[in-house]
This record gives C-alpha cells, structure tokens and sequence, in this order.
C-alpha cells in the first residue's frame, strides 16, 4: 500500500508545479501559504473591549440631535504590561496609540459619565465598509465586526446591550480588582521566594532582594500605577488602596521578614524592624523615582539599577542595621528553626496571593503621595 502512494505522488499530475491561482505576482510564497481561514499571515484570539458612550467635553451644533448622555463613542482594550490601546474617531481622523494606566484611566472616567459595556470583538467579522457616513459609531460598529445599521451612539449601545455575553462595567469596581491582580502578578513575578535569601550573606540576600524591588519599582507599569493611586486617589479611593496595600506594602514586608531573619541569626543589632524595612525602601525610592514618575527624566537601564542598589544597600547595612558593629550591641535571641520556616512561608504565600495582613499597616494611600 505504501508503494503505491509513493507511486501515485509521484506522478507529475499528481502534484502541480505551478504556483497556486489565488497567488498573487510579487507575493513571496510564504507569505501568501501560510495564512489563516480568514485570509490573515497570523492568527488571533478575538479581543475584549471597553466601548464607552460619552457626553460630549465641549459644546457641538449637533448635540441637541443626540441622547443627552451619548453623543459619541470610543473603545479601549488591554494590552498587558498596564498599557490600554485606545481606539478613538475623531472628525479627522482616527486616533490609536497606546496609553499608560494613568492616561486610560481619565478616559474610563469620561465613558463612567455615559456607559461602559465590554465586548468582544468578531474575527473576521461580519460588518461592511459599504455604510455611508463613517462617524463614530459606525467605525467602532465596524471595528467590532458588526454588522448593525445604525449611526448614532446611543443605537449602538442599545443594540450592543442587547448581545449575549456584553457587560456592563463599573468603573469603581473594576479598577479596584485590576490594581489587585496586577500588583498580585507583579509580586509572584519578581518578589519570588524570599526565604530563599536566607541562604545568602546579609550582603548578598539585601542585593539580591534590593533588585527584585527596584525592578518592579521603576518599571513603566508600576510607575503608571503609581500615578494613577495619586491623582485619582480622592475619586477611587478603594483602588487606591488596593494600589497600596498589595505593592509598596508587600514589598515592605518582604524586607522586614529578610531584617528579622539576619536579627535572630544575631547578625544584626536589635532595631525597629517596621521602621528599619521602611527606611530600606525610602533609600531604593530616593529622590530618581519622584524625577522619574514626574516626568523629569527616563528610567534607569539595568547596570544603572544595579550599580545604584549596590550603593543603597551598603548604606543600608553598614548605617542603619550596624552590621558587623562593636562587641556588646544588644541582639535578639535567635529564633528556633521552626519559627523562622514558619515567619517565611507567611511571606511567601502573601507575596503570592498579594496580601498584606501579615505585616501591621503604619501607612495610608495619603502618605504614599506625601
């Protein structure tokens, strides 16, 4: 059997030496094989967005044509790393571009004014190009794959509150579980396993977690969340929270565990461990992350960082914790093994699920913007 379909393949008729008619002259061959069922090089999982229906910011000679609280239209999708894209028409144009948490935020503000509904997108779609006026509804009713002949805003949104599966958003609710399970990834991402450090010398377990703290620290999504938790603090005040609770804090205890381990190994002197944690982030903080999430200058590379968090962490060890310091400093007892394993598993689990009640809270959102 094998014989014979290496005999039928093998004939010339059997396989053509002609490129494909639906190839077109000039297209490289890979590029016009390997696409998808709906005639795309890649493949993509339909997208969820946040259409909001909005009043309108400035007065317009066409909004007494128009539902009070729904004269115009935009969408914005997640993109991961904190950022949103935003889909927006405008009179003459559209506007696209990638926006930090800050920014999408005041836009998400704009659409709490009107309505918010999430949608997913249809790929490929069944709207048309072939619908006259392209104003806003009609390009986000394209955008969306859907086929509906209306052209206002408040149409769409009543034929899209109709669809199965769309929802309605709350923007108070919904920022607060966003800021939650982005500082929980951030901490399982790059805080890790702090007991781990205890292995290390003081020296090295401060670098090491001096890093992990900087890194999330100075990135550009922490550092958007940094500003939103400031400025809409007064607005969203439980996100806000939420901001804190499950970032700076976090991080604050994960140092404190790390001070309390080097203190009942009697390698540093007794202290106010809450205090001394705080003081180690301040020294991280410093003045370069104001520049930075104030806009006076960029984010420091990696050698940056790490040249900078060498720094801080030799001031930290050899100032505030008197490492090494004279015979006769008060210590703590050291603390049994069963103890420490236990204080560190807290830990790690907090840093894994993004909670803080393992740790007194001594700061508030209000301080934070201090």
């Amino acid at each position: 059997m094998q014989t014979l379909v290496s005999k039928l393949l093998s004939r010339p008729r059997f396989i053509s030496r002609r490129a494909p008619k639906s190839h077109i002259a000039g297209v490289p061959d890979e590029l016009a094989i390997e696409i998808d069922h709906n005639g795309s090089p890649i493949t993509k999982r339909p997208s969820e967005w946040f259409v909001c229906f909005v009043p309108g910011l400035q007065k317009q000679w066409w909004h007494g044509f128009t539902n009070p609280r729904h004269k115009h239209v935009f969408a914005l999708k997640m993109i991961g790393g904190g950022q949103w894209l935003i889909f927006e028409p405008w009179w003459n144009r559209i506007m696209v571009t990638v926006l930090g948490m800050d920014e999408a935020v005041k836009f998400l503000r704009w659409g709490a004014l009107g309505s918010i509904l999430k949608v997913t997108e249809r790929i490929p779609g069944d709207g048309s190009q072939a619908r006259g006026w392209a104003n806003c509804a009609v390009q986000i009713s394209l955008m969306l794959g859907r086929s509906y002949w209306t052209w206002t805003p408040h149409g769409l949104y009543k034929r899209l509150s109709a669809e199965d599966g769309v929802e309605p958003v709350n923007l108070a609710d919904f920022l607060e579980e966003k800021l939650i399970s982005t500082a929980q990834r951030a901490a399982v991402k790059s805080l890790g396993d702090v007991s781990a450090l205890t292995k290390l010398s003081p020296e090295a377990a401060f670098m090491e977690l001096g890093k992990r703290i900087s890194k999330i620290m100075f990135s550009l999504s922490s550092l958007s969340l940094y500003r939103f938790a400031v400025s809409e603090a007064p607005r969203f005040p439980a996100a806000a929270e939420a901001f804190f609770t499950h970032g700076p804090h976090q991080a604050g205890a994960s140092v404190k565990a790390l001070i309390s381990h080097f203190c009942g190994r009697g390698q540093f002197r007794h202290c106010d461990q809450e205090r001394t944690s705080r003081a180690f982030l301040s020294m991280l903080r410093g003045n370069l992350y104001m520049e930075i999430a104030l806009g006076c200058r960029t984010e420091p590379n990696e050698r940056d960082l790490e040249s900078r968090t060498k720094s801080v962490v030799e001031a930290f060890l050899r100032g505030e914790v008197f490492l090494h310091g004279p015979e006769g400093l008060p210590v703590r007892p050291l603390k049994n093994r069963r103890e420490e394993e236990e204080m560190f598993a807290t830990v790690n689990e907090k840093n894994r699920l993004g909670l803080l009640a393992h740790v007194e809270e001594t700061e508030t959102p209000a301080e934070l913007a201090s």
